[in-house]
């Protein structure tokens, strides 16, 4: 199986030379001009933040948070990857997927997101959001601000040895290695994803399911990943601990939040995490699979213990056309509050940002699928809202913050 793995690394360092050739000489933009509007009645505001005692250096408790803001508040629209220095971060960490040129293109955009711009509204229901191994902690900006916008205070994870990329504010940053990238590219892992892809009866597609769930380097990487978002709720839930852990900004931001509404977002392994951390976390209330393998047996064939949206492109469709997920979040026979939700135009990375960026043959490449740009964004926006304002009930409410102090009005 070893000649399987360098099968594999080979195809993929091959698929990535082409794609980043054809986005260097691409004569189209590789992203658009503008940047959408989040669809609700806020402003957004955002931070980035780092968690103190999360790991042994400031980037492994970075944090991202986007929140409804007050009209007018905050200064400049935040520059998709920030400043001059986040921006070479994240060009370093995406040179390999999208070319210097492309990561360069996307860091640039300016989003819709105020910087410390004041909060707006009391007692908003919270998503912790988990990106991709190998995403980044503003993979899912455009998602991330539509909640916002709307009322959700928003928290996005970096996962440290696992994001392409991370900028701390302090200035510290972190890359991922080469061999951070092949981290889970065991050979077990190679011959376990080719008996699902070779599978052509339910029972052969239930049994390579099963020993996915049993493969070392997934095992591994899904301890570390469930570990790193459980320390971030529990320092981020517990008031005294976001006075202890967050900078006085930032503290203040979330403790507008109303923390007993809690949803875990992710998209991919953050998926699958946000999932497996939901089953036994008893402070969270719903989660969100955006095209994630599912890890592990805690939710093979098993009720999920909250409200669960599963969203899943066209590469997650096996031979019998069901997904890679349609053995999880229910017992058999089970009538268990999961909705599911197939988009057969889309692949993997169509759930992030990256639907925006290039055209022709470099999107195929990039995986992003047949879907419009703008209208994959408006359906996971949508999906994931209306999901979430059901599942979080009492409705979004909000009230009203004086724009001077942050504090909820009287």
């Amino acid at each position: 199986m070893e000649l399987v793995r360098l099968i594999l690394l080979t195809r993929g360092a091959v698929v990535s030379a082409v794609r980043r050739a054809l986005l260097r000489s691409s004569r189209h933009p590789l992203v658009p001009e503008g940047w959408s509007d989040p669809v609700g009645d806020h402003a957004v505001g955002v931070r980035d933040a780092v968690i103190a005692d999360l790991g042994p250096d400031a980037t492994h408790g970075v944090i991202r948070v986007w929140y409804p803001a007050v009209a007018g508040a905050g200064g400049q629209p935040r520059a998709y990857s920030g400043d001059t220095r986040e921006q070479e971060t994240m060009v370093r960490g995406l040179r390999s997927l999208l070319s210097a040129r492309g990561a360069r293109a996307l860091g640039a955009r300016r989003t819709a997101s105020l910087p410390d711009a004041a909060i707006a509204v009391a007692d908003a229901p919270v998503v912790v959001f988990s990106h991709g191994f190998t995403g980044f902690v503003g993979q899912n900006t455009h998602l991330c601000e539509d909640l916002a916008s709307t009322g959700y205070v928003v928290v996005s994870v970096a996962y440290p040895g696992a994001a392409t990329a991370i900028a701390a504010p302090d200035g510290s940053a972190s890359v991922m290695t080469a061999a951070d990238r092949r981290r889970l590219l065991s050979a077990e892992f190679a011959r376990t994803m080719l008996a699902l892809l070779r599978a052509r009866s339910v029972d052969d597609e239930d049994a390579a399911l099963a020993r996915a769930a049993d493969v070392d380097s997934l095992d591994r990487e899904n301890a570390r990943w469930t570990g790193h978002l459980t320390a971030v709720l529990d320092a981020l839930v517990p008031a005294e601990e976001r006075a202890r852990r967050l900078d006085e900004r930032t503290a203040r931001v979330l403790d507008a939040a109303d923390w007993s509404r809690l949803a875990l977002v992710g998209m991919s392994f953050g998926g699958s995490t946000s999932a497996n951390v939901a089953q036994t976390d008893r402070r969270v209330a719903a989660a969100v699979n955006l095209d994630g393998l599912q890890q592990g047996e805690l939710l093979r064939l098993r009720d999920a213990r909250v409200p669960m949206l599963v969203m899943s492109s066209a590469g997650s469709v096996l031979h019998s056309g069901r997904t890679v997920t349609d053995l999880h979040y229910a017992a058999p026979g089970s009538s268990a509050g999961v909705r599911r939700v197939l988009v057969p135009e889309a692949r993997h990375y169509a759930f992030t940002d990256l639907v925006e960026v290039g055209a022709g043959p470099a999107r195929r490449l990039l995986g992003l699928g047949t879907i419009a740009p703008q209208r994959m964004l408006a359906l996971v926006s949508e999906t994931v809202r209306d999901f979430l304002s059901s599942a979080l009930r009492p409705a979004v409410a909000a009230g009203a913050l004086d724009a001077g102090t942050g504090e909820a009005g009287r």
